[in-house]
């Protein structure tokens, strides 16, 4: 079953649990009609024949007809080696506080795009849009097709529609930067008014949990975290180039690939939403420190301290824990008044990193206003002072900080060497 999800459309609709929704028998026997797309007369030209045999349905507008493919997925159906079902029945919550939106299954639509182009001026159209979502026992894609330039409009008039409806939140990969935003300069272009949804771009969330993992952060390297594995998947580099011969006059069936390319995409949004979800529920474990810095991030940002804690903790375990977990990890327990931890870890990253003064400064601080003991707190930053660069702007604050101790060793001198002489 999974691995129909990674071949082409037409060997999606002959996988069991996965078919195009408006072709799929009632129990009645006859074909179920499917929301929103309605069925028209049969098409009079070769284009629109074309379309209408590759599974595509007319919708009618006032612009002018939108062609539109839907392709239903059974909640069974495995993708990433996991049933949809399992997204029904995880905890939002967490999620919904990092959208800043009440999210429900029923209320997200998963966004994505495929255009002419990576810019967002007039001259880059998106002539491929996909919406997944949930609904009477399934997962389904509708993939809104732009035969030729001059049927955009009415594509862009309905989909604004579509996202106009209350209490729906979008849901995208990089759509902040790019998906939404040029479908908002559509809408202008057509004189509409923008719909403005609440928006989840997963971008973000996903690459402060792996950009430390997979290093680049383009959908097809997260679907390694996944477990999607794509096989035979065209470039989407290539979608334009298709787009550009189809709309010339080559036949439909070259676009295949992208919009298998574009299914599959929508497909690892709703499985990349699940994984963030239940990563935030504190259901995932990995072998690197970094999405668990990520996963501690948030939840000092929340004061959720014993969560915050905890994944600190497990980062810091891992081989590959890095500077950078140890540090903040430090930080951390400093501002929680956890002092001596704190200070084990300056120590350990003091002689592990031989280059850094950070820990140095940090012990330096701790002995100077917490232990009292100006003796080490001199040695440490001095230690520290040594590491640095005399033109930088900590130097000059680690040599008043020296100074001050110095001060500070004086007077109690003083006042030590006046007591004797009482005695």
């Amino acid at each position: 079953m999974a691995r129909s999800l990674l071949e082409k459309l037409k060997e999606l609709e002959r996988t069991a649990g996965v078919r195009r929704v408006s072709e799929a028998a009632a129990p009645g026997g006859e074909a179920r009609e499917s929301s929103p797309l309605a069925r028209v007369n049969r098409p009079e030209s070769p284009r629109e024949a074309e379309l209408a045999d590759a599974g595509f349905q007319a919708i009618p507008t006032p612009h002018g007809p939108v062609w539109v493919r839907e392709t239903g997925f059974d909640l069974c159906t495995h993708y990433g080696g996991r049933p949809f079902a399992d997204f029904l029945s995880c905890d939002l919550g967490r999620l919904s506080r990092l959208a800043k939106a009440d999210l429900a299954p029923e209320r997200m639509v998963f966004y994505d795009i495929e255009a002419t182009g990576l810019g967002h001026g007039g001259g880059t159209v998106p002539f491929l849009h996909a919406l997944g979502y949930f609904a009477d026992d399934e997962f389904r894609v509708a993939q809104y097709f732009v035969p030729d330039y001059a049927a955009e409009g009415a594509a862009v008039r309905l989909l604004a529609e579509r996202f106009a409806q209350k209490d729906g939140v979008i849901v995208t990969y990089n759509g902040k930067s790019y998906d939404w935003p040029l479908f908002v300069n559509r809408c202008v272009l057509y004189g509409l008014r923008p719909p403005e949804p609440a928006h989840l771009d997963l971008l973000h969330p996903a690459r402060r949990l792996w950009k430390g993992v997979v290093g680049r952060m383009k959908l097809a390297d997260v679907e390694g975290v996944l477990g999607v594995k794509r096989e035979g998947d065209v470039p989407g580099r290539e979608a334009p180039l298709r787009y550009f011969a189809y709309v010339e006059g080559a036949p439909l069936a070259s676009m295949e690939d992208v919009f298998a390319h574009n299914l599959r995409d929508v497909c690892t949004l709703a499985r990349l939403a699940l994984e963030i979800a239940e990563a935030l529920e504190e259901r995932r474990a990995w072998s690197h420190a970094a999405p668990h810095v990520g996963l501690a991030t948030w939840f000092d940002a929340w004061r959720e301290w014993e969560s915050a804690d905890a994944q600190f903790r497990r980062a810091v375990e891992q081989e590959d824990a890095d500077w950078r977990a140890r540090w903040l990890f430090s930080l951390f327990l400093k501002r929680r008044g956890q002092w001596e931890e704190a200070s084990a870890i300056w120590l350990e990253l003091a002689n592990d990193f031989p280059h850094r003064p950070e820990p140095l400064v940090e012990v330096a601080k701790y002995f100077e206003h917490r232990r009292r003991d100006l003796a080490k707190a001199l040695e440490a930053a001095q230690a520290a002072q040594a590491r640095m660069d005399g033109a930088a702007r900590e130097y000059g604050e680690i040599a008043r900080r020296i100074e001050r101790i110095r001060r500070k060793l004086e007077r109690e001198a003083a006042c030590q060497a006046d007591a004797r002489r009482l005695l």
